[in-house]
Formats: structure tokens, C-alpha cells, sequence
């Protein structure tokens, strides 16, 4: 089967062609993957880290969760109580700006995104 361009009528070299050849035409809309950011910082409230996880950054999630398990270990010596919540709020934050980046399709791999 031959497919042509519903633009300039041109036939096509490959019906998976994204954009036509001959006029440049996009063919194929392209899907985002749309995150919520609520759904993200609520995931991160239950866990830090789950909010990067459910966005995508798989890395950044694991690596936020690890830090949040090296601030509870440090309870033990007072300073965790105030690292604790400080990267809980970093991690819910950063799980918010970072689903509505990367809605946008703006660049969300610096690894605390809060602005």
C-alpha cells in the first residue's frame, strides 16, 4: 500500500515517516507523556523519591531515597531530626517542579529542581 503526503500529495518512501520528505510536513503527532504533579508530590510524601520514579527519573528517585535512608540513620546523632524533614519537603518539592518541566519539555535532570 502506498501512502502519500495529505499535504503536497507526494508520495511517501515509508509509511512510518514522521515528517514528509518533499514539504516537511509533520505526519505523526508526537505524544508526551503527561505526569501529574500532584500524583508526584503525594507520591513523594508517602515515599522520597517515588515522585521522581513515577516522572521518569529513575536514578534520581533511587538517589533520593537513599539519601533520605542516610538522614534517618543519622537520627541516631541528633542531626538526622533536622536533615530528616528538610530532604522529605526537597523531595516532594523537587517531584512537583519536575513533572510540570518536563510537561512543559523543559529540561528536569538537574538533580534538585526547585524553581
Amino acid at each position: 500500500m502506498t501512502n502519500y503526503c495529505p499535504e503536497c500529495g507526494k508520495e511517501l518512501i515509508s509509511s512510518n515517516a514522521e515528517i514528509c520528505p518533499n514539504c516537511g510536513v509533520r505526519l505523526k503527532e508526537i505524544t508526551i507523556n503527561r505526569r501529574s504533579p500532584i500524583l508526584a508530590a503525594l507520591l513523594s510524601v508517602l515515599i522520597t523519591g517515588l515522585g521522581q520514579i513515577y516522572n521518569g527519573q529513575f536514578g534520581k528517585g533511587i538517589a533520593y531515597f537513599i539519601i533520605e535512608i542516610i538522614c534517618a540513620a543519622s537520627t541516631l546523632i541528633l542531626i538526622g531530626f533536622i536533615l530528616l524533614p528538610i530532604w522529605w519537603i526537597i523531595g516532594i518539592a523537587d517531584a512537583y517542579t519536575s513533572a510540570n518541566k518536563l510537561n512543559a519539555g523543559i529540561d528536569a535532570s538537574r538533580f534538585i529542581n526547585l524553581t
